[in-house]
This record gives C-alpha cells, sequence and structure tokens, in this order.
C-alpha cells in the first residue's frame, strides 16, 4: 500500500473533477464532494492520474484503493464542516 499514490491519484482526480466543471483550482482544496458522485470515485481518480502516469496505475492494489477512498469521504465530511 503506497499512501503517497493514493494522494498523488486524489489530486489527479480533483484536477480532472475541476476541469470538468470549469473550474479554476484555486478554491477548493480537494472538491471530494464532486468526486464522490461518480458512478465510481476510485476509478475516476486511477483514470485521471492514468493520463500523466500510466505506469503508476499498476501499483494500486486494494489497500490503496481503500486509502483513496476514505480520504475522499473524509475530506468531503471536512467540507462539509466549513461550508
Amino acid at each position: 500500500m503506497d499512501h503517497n499514490l493514493a494522494f498523488s491519484c486524489i489530486g489527479y482526480g480533483s484536477v480532472r473533477v475541476l476541469r470538468e466543471r470549469k473550474f479554476s483550482t484555486a478554491p477548493f482544496a480537494v472538491p471530494a464532494n464532486w468526486i464522490l458522485e461518480k458512478s465510481d470515485p476510485v476509478q475516476f481518480c486511477i483514470d485521471a492520474l492514468k493520463v500523466e502516469h500510466p505506469d503508476w496505475v499498476e501499483k494500486i492494489d486494494d489497500d490503496t484503493r481503500r486509502v483513496i477512498h476514505l480520504r475522499l469521504k473524509k475530506e468531503a465530511r471536512r467540507a462539509a464542516l466549513h461550508s
């Protein structure tokens, strides 16, 4: 399990969802709520990472997938507290 890979994946997913919604990345740390609305939020992040780093994707195991999903949920809860 690679925590750095999990955070990188979330970062690429964040940029991807912001581009889809045509938002600047400036006001958001992690747009987790929008990513969690996707049918498979973890795969959404992985697909975003794959565009720039296809060789990294093969290193994403089940534990890393779980960490990605848990972190997205944690970020969504944190964002809800501050809005």
